[in-house]
Order: C-alpha cells, then sequence, then structure tokens
C-alpha cells in the first residue's frame, strides 16, 4: 500500500554548510565512467571546506547502472541515515534512480522520519529522489550540479552553490551573462513553493506515488539530449495527467543538445502551443539543468517568478 506523501507545502530545511560538514556521495543512477571528474568534483567540495566521504558501491558499474539496485539503495540509506553526514551528494544522473527506489524495503526511507533534515544535491535522473525525499521525510532539497558537474570549475555554478547551500540568505536565479535572452512566453509575475526537476523523470513519475504536484506552486522543467517530439510527448502527459492543474507560474530551463532531425517544431513553439493556454506566466531559458552554467535551487521553499525580467527569486533562506 503506498504511503500517503507528507506535506510538501512548508518542508523542513536543513542546516547550513561549512567548513568542516562532512558530505557522503553517492551514485543512485548510472556509474562514474569518468573517474577524474569525480576525483575533481570531489576536490572541489574539499576547496569548499567540506569533508567527503565516498558511498561503498560508488565505483561499481554495471551497464548503464551504477552497480546492483540493491547496492545502489543501501548507499542511499547510508547517506541518509549515517548522522555524522551534515549533506547527501548524488554523483551523476543518467538512469537508474527509479530502480534504486524500487529496490528500497518497505519503510526503509520513512525511519529516517522526524531526523533533521540534510542538505540533499543532484539533477537529472535524481528528480526522483528529490521527490521520494519530499514526499516521504518532507526535506527540503536542493535542485543543483552533481559532483561530477563541478568537475570543470565554472565560477557561476560555484557561486550559486554557495549561495544556495553556505550563505543562507534569499538569492535571485538570472541568465548567465554569456547567455543573455530570456524570452518572455506569458508576461506577469506569481510566487508560491518551488516544485519540479527533468521532464522526462517528471512524466515518468506522474500516475506514482511520487508524481510532483505543481497545485499552488511556481514549477520547473529543463531536459538534455531530447528532440522537440520527444519534450512535446512528456510535457502533453503531464498537460493529459492533470499535473500541471493549478501551477502558477512556470520557468522553462535549459534545453541541452536538442536533435533536429526531420520535420520539427522549435522548442518555443513547443511551449507556446502547450503552456500558453494555461494562461499563467511563464519564461524560458534559466540556467537550471545540463547546460554550462548552473544554478542550484531549493525544491519547496518560496520562489517569486518574474517571467518579463526573467528571473526567479528565493524569497527565504532555504538553509538554517
Amino acid at each position: 500500500m503506498p504511503h500517503p506523501p507528507v506535506d510538501d507545502t512548508s518542508l523542513e530545511r536543513p542546516a547550513r554548510l561549512g567548513p568542516g560538514a562532512r558530505v557522503g556521495v553517492v551514485a543512485p543512477s548510472s556509474g562514474i565512467v569518468e573517474p577524474s571528474r569525480l576525483a575533481r568534483g570531489v576536490a572541489e567540495l574539499e576547496r569548499m571546506g567540506l569533508e567527503v566521504v565516498l558511498g561503498p558501491h560508488i565505483r561499481e558499474v554495471r551497464g548503464y547502472l551504477a552497480g546492483e539496485d540493491r547496492a545502489r539503495a543501501e548507499d542511499l540509506l547510508w547517506a541518509l541515515g549515517d548522522a555524522s553526514l551534515d549533506g547527501v551528494w548524488c554523483a551523476r544522473g543518467g538512469y537508474g534512480a527509479q530502480r534504486t527506489v524500487a529496490a528500497l524495503q518497505p519503510g526503509e526511507i520513512e525511519a529516517f522520519a522526524g531526523r533533521p533534515a540534510k542538505v540533499f544535491v543532484g539533477f537529472s535522473d535524481i528528480t526522483v529522489l528529490h521527490a521520494l525525499i519530499s514526499h516521504r521525510l518532507g526535506w527540503m532539497t536542493f535542485y543543483g550540479p552533481a559532483v561530477t558537474s563541478l568537475a570543470d570549475r565554472d565560477p557561476f555554478t560555484l557561486d550559486g552553490v554557495r549561495r544556495a547551500l553556505f550563505d543562507g540568505s534569499p538569492y535571485a536565479v538570472t541568465a548567465h551573462p554569456d547567455d543573455p535572452w530570456i524570452t518572455t512566453l506569458r508576461p506577469g509575475t506569481a510566487e508560491g513553493p518551488l516544485a519540479g526537476g527533468c521532464l522526462t523523470l517528471l512524466s515518468a513519475l506522474a500516475g506514482t506515488p511520487l508524481q510532483v504536484d505543481f497545485a499552488g506552486r511556481i514549477g520547473f522543467f529543463e531536459e538534455v539530449h531530447e528532440a522537440a517530439y520527444a519534450i512535446d510527448r512528456a510535457l502533453s502527459q503531464l498537460l493529459a495527467a492533470g499535473c500541471l492543474d493549478g501551477c502558477r507560474g512556470i520557468v522553462i530551463g535549459e534545453h541541452t543538445d536538442v536533435p533536429e532531425e526531420g520535420p520539427t517544431l522549435g522548442l518555443e513553439q513547443v511551449f507556446e502551443d502547450l503552456l500558453g493556454p494555461l494562461g499563467i506566466p511563464v519564461c524560458f531559458y534559466l540556467p537550471l539543468g545540463h547546460g554550462a552554467h548552473l544554478a542550484t535551487v531549493p525544491l519547496g521553499a518560496p520562489v517569486q517568478l518574474d517571467a518579463d525580467a526573467g528571473t526567479l527569486s528565493v524569497l527565504d533562506s532555504p538553509v538554517r
């Protein structure tokens, strides 16, 4: 029997990170195929003053997965449950988080309910685990760069991590100076808790106990390596399932490496066709997702979308 979701309109904020904080690094999805990138990302976390502890199975690779399903689940349970760890950072995305969730035994995640929230960071396929932790533990989590994404030492990305997880002040996400264009698809401003993630995974969660609820919230989504028709299909699924009913505003993040083979529609046209009828503020191309410059945003935190200015403002500190 599915567990009733925790009320995610008032998620618990984790304690901010600082020098000496310990973070566990896990790979709940695909395996580490470039160990040097993991090493460089870990070194970047250490430069931030963090003590990094690698999960026991993090170096395992089984095809497109980071080892056996149960091994990945055990690493996740270790990182969430170890009281000496202040945070959990996912090594990469890829695929496999849904299988990791399926490998959990009943009550294993719920055993951590009532414990202080930890920082949890990841993106892409980790959308599934954001939904799991939000629904089952009531923790605010952070959609941000994986450890391997930190290997390139992009200042914009690193600054975003510090602002979200270390500083403890409200902040705004705007376009990167190298990518200054923002498209306002529907004007206006709106406020509400932030919800979202990678579009393909949001679509895959529709109709499951971990379906993401956008009612009364500001939604966002992003994607990579998907053609316009596939993005159309996933977004159409969310609409048909009623997931976007009551959504107050939508931020569309980066859609990188979009194939353009054969007859196609432009992404802006897809978004106009499908989201325009909702009659809510919508803007396109904030640095959320798989691009070179990644913002870090708190899922469940109160935010304001200004679709005209192309800004997403985090209104309260996402850490305590």
